[in-house]
């Protein structure tokens, strides 16, 4: 099954540097599309941690507090918190190296490609890290173990999205392959890998496809001084952001899971397996303090659901249901 996993910045920027108006064009199109994730997403998750945090204990007052720190941490700058307003500036930027290119100044428009996603990196991890930031909030006012709760808060209007892979819906080795393509796009999207250009490996083994990020650009990253915008990873100071110190379900059981992580073990695995028996991708994510010197995430996918072994569904706290 072949997936193209390399960055389409990358590309996107040699295409632009040789000339190639129109390749750069699908190139750009496709960077776009796949960042909207993020712009879509976070916004409505950061909202709705607000309400979460509210509705549960804690006053706006301490809201506020909590956000005055997150800002001096995350926006020392005053830049906000804006997705949207930080997508329509790649875009624009995207339209400006594309005009460049197709005026023979190739090597300009590839530094305006890469300049604009530069910025909206910059724009993404704010946004993710305040999401975090609000799940340390929780943890640290609420408890550890409203995490969990707090994320199907924050998710319930994707939960039924699960549904389109139940075998009961479409052919299993159809939906493999869209959960394949949409994993490589979604973690291009979010700029994995070291040098944040969207990195993403993929490769095949006898009963599954393994897809893994070294790091993954949303919560893989927070692990990794490499990898974050300061050299610091979120969960030393001055973030101090919480990890699982329990073991818990909706975080695999483990101790020392990023609490912006917990969202991959309840979407990819325990609602799936709750609404039609098994986790559509099964997830090993980095743990703190060992992630810190690096680590990969990654997300199996099995060509039979039968293959997936009854030790994926234990830890989660689910039974693997019989043949």
């Amino acid at each position: 099954m072949p997936v193209e996993t390399r960055s389409a910045y990358a590309r996107a920027c040699a295409a632009l540097r040789d000339g190639q108006t129109e390749a750069a064009r699908d190139l750009t199109d496709q960077i776009l599309a796949e960042a909207t994730e993020a712009r879509d997403l976070f916004p409505s998750f950061i909202a709705r941690a607000r309400d979460y945090l509210l509705a549960n204990g804690l006053t706006a007052g301490q809201l506020h507090a909590e956000e005055e720190r997150l800002g001096a941490l995350l926006d020392p700058a005053g830049e906000g918190v804006d997705p949207e307003a930080a997508w329509h500036a790649l875009r624009a930027a995207a339209d400006e190296a594309l005009r460049s290119c197709a005026a023979g100044r190739g090597d300009e428009a590839a530094a305006l490609l890469d300049a604009a996603r530069r910025a909206w990196c910059a724009a993404h991890d704010r946004a993710c890290d305040w999401i975090y930031g609000l799940l340390d909030a929780a943890a640290r006012h609420l408890g550890e173990e409203v995490i969990g709760a707090m994320w199907d808060a924050l998710m319930s209007d994707f939960y039924a999205t699960r549904d389109d892979y139940d075998p009961a819906a479409r052919p299993w080795p159809d939906s493999a392959q869209a959960l394949l393509a949409d994993a490589v796009a979604s973690l291009r999207g979010h700029l994995s890998g070291q040098e944040r250009m969207g990195e993403v490996d993929v490769t095949e083994e006898p009963d599954r496809w393994v897809v893994s990020f070294d790091p993954c650009g949303s919560g893989g990253r927070t692990h990794r001084p490499d990898s974050t915008s300061d050299g610091r990873a979120r969960m030393e100071p001055p973030y101090d952001f919480a990890v699982t110190t329990g073991r818990h379900d909706w975080a695999w059981q483990r101790e020392g899971v990023c609490l912006y992580c917990v969202h991959c073990c309840q979407l990819q695995e325990r609602v799936p397996i709750q609404r039609f028996g098994f986790p559509l991708r099964v997830v090993d994510p980095p743990t703190w303090p060992a992630s810190r010197a690096g680590g990969k995430c990654t997300w199996s996918i099995y060509k039979d659901p039968q293959a997936i072994p009854a030790a994926a569904y234990h830890r989660v706290g689910l039974r693997k249901p019989a043949s």
